[in-house]
């Protein structure tokens, strides 16, 4: 732990840059307190600003000290007349490693605490900028790795916000011996075994013995990548709804089959984006990129990354989950109802409701029907005929009755038998709503769009 005290001079830091980065409907203020001095200016200068103001601090475990961390960081907030909540996680120690599942449970953690219109603020600085530009520089970015660390994007509820970016570390530094603000060096930020570590305590104090405004000159670039890369976006967006495609739906094969390789990449990259997916690898984007679109018609092709795929279907691309959600099974249904939940879905709806019990399944293997007004035919070349996209067709309810015999299948109608027991033409109305998924912006389609 670090007390220091310098004589007073006129401070460049205040509430004021917490506040110019706040969004206009800005409510309450959750900072994440790690305890080291970057987060402990950054509870400093929320202490000031005019709006509720909390804290949250979370106790990875990988560290013999984390305990004292945790109760320094409790004292801090007491003596700011700032409340300190502790959240605890266990970090998944397979994948990507120690440092990005740490990062990721993290903010899953902090965006579980926030509130409706609440901004989670993080003490990131301009050195950060630079150090970051640097590693994504070594690992081969694309130009959206240029843009940075973000300073401001949706998280849950709320927004996360880092007002500090455009301060250096050094500032930093000497507001808080100017306040004589105790905080915590984490031992773990020494080691060069890290990457991040290498580059911060190697090749950053090289680079700035040379360029000595080298982290403002980073701040600079990814400023300039995230207004180039949100004008390319919406020219993209705008041709988009010039071509086959119209509002925030499926994907037209035809508009990223253009013939320009660089042009119909970056349609489909920026598609990806827009549902809020962070796009594949460029080889990866590639290769699906021609599969999507010179497949034979009969195939199916999928370009899948990580949670994410993108399947086509009639001329139209979907961005969809993955793995998909499970099958549900049978469920019985009592008598008179006319709503039921089906599995993690979604909900099925029908009319009339029937005295009778009724169940919910999956429609069988080779199971063929006969809808109403229409010829007898399997449930399977039934939904081809009317678009029923390939993941849908073994997930779309039937309604069926004790005999186990079809009375309506979702996407499809009213059978035969299903009319006969409605006592009524029309038969049985079944419909059926898809519970949206945040990975799967285009899951709850049920149908290709029209042509």
């Amino acid at each position: 732990m670090t007390s220091r005290a310098d004589p007073p001079a006129a401070d460049a830091l205040n509430a004021g840059v917490i506040e110019a980065a706040l969004p206009a409907n800005a409510a309450g203020l959750v900072v994440a307190f790690s305890g080291g001095v970057d987060s402990t200016v950054l509870l400093h200068l929320a202490a000031q600003v005019e709006r509720p103001v909390r804290a949250v601090h979370v106790h990875h475990g990988l560290h013999e000290q984390a305990d004292h961390w945790a109760a320094h960081c409790r004292r801090t907030g007491e003596r700011l007349g700032i409340t300190v909540d502790t959240r605890t996680i266990s970090i998944d120690r397979r994948g990507d490693g120690i440092e990005a599942a740490a990062r990721a449970d993290r903010y899953r953690v902090l965006g579980e605490a926030l509130q409706a219109d609440e901004c989670l603020l993080t003490a990131h600085h301009a050195d950060d900028q630079l150090e970051t530009l640097l590693y994504r520089l070594l690992r081969g970015t694309g130009p959206a790795g240029l843009a940075g660390i973000q300073p401001a994007m949706p998280l849950g509820p709320g927004w996360l916000i880092r007002p500090l970016l455009a301060v250096s570390r050094a500032q930093l530094e000497a507001h808080a011996r100017r306040h004589g603000l105790s905080w915590i060096d984490d031992p773990g930020n020494a080691s060069l075994d890290h990457d991040r570590n290498y580059l911060r305590h190697r090749v950053i104090p090289a680079i700035e013995a040379r360029w000595p405004r080298a982290n403002a000159a980073a701040v600079r670039l990814a400023t300039h990548a995230r207004e180039q890369g949100r004008l390319t976006d919406r020219l993209l967006r705008d041709r988009r709804q010039c071509g086959s495609t119209a509002g925030d739906g499926p994907l037209a094969v035809t508009d990223c089959a253009s013939g320009d390789d660089v042009l119909d990449r970056a349609m489909l990259r920026a598609w990806i984006r827009d549902g809020g997916q962070r796009p594949p690898g460029a080889r990866r984007l590639a290769a699906g990129q021609a599969a999507l679109v010179s497949a034979a018609q009969d195939r199916d092709p999928v370009l899948a990354w990580s949670a994410f795929a993108v399947r086509r279907h009639r001329g139209w691309l979907f961005r969809l989950p993955r793995p998909l959600p499970a099958v549900p099974t049978p469920s019985q249904v009592p008598p008179g109802r006319a709503r039921e939940a089906w599995g993690d879905l979604g909900e099925v709806f029908w009319s009339p409701a029937l005295a009778e019990p009724l169940w919910l399944r999956v429609p069988h293997a080779g199971e063929r029907i006969a809808l109403s007004g229409r010829r007898r035919g399997s449930i399977r070349e039934l939904q081809r005929e009317r678009g029923v996209p390939p993941w849908w067709r073994d997930r779309l309810p039937a309604l069926v009755d004790e005999h186990d015999r079809c009375l309506a299948v979702a996407g499809l109608g009213t059978t035969r038998i299903g009319a006969e027991r409605a006592g009524d033409a029309t038969g049985i109305g079944l419909d059926f709503a898809p519970r949206p998924l945040a990975n799967g912006p285009d899951w709850q389609r049920l149908f290709a769009p029209a042509a």
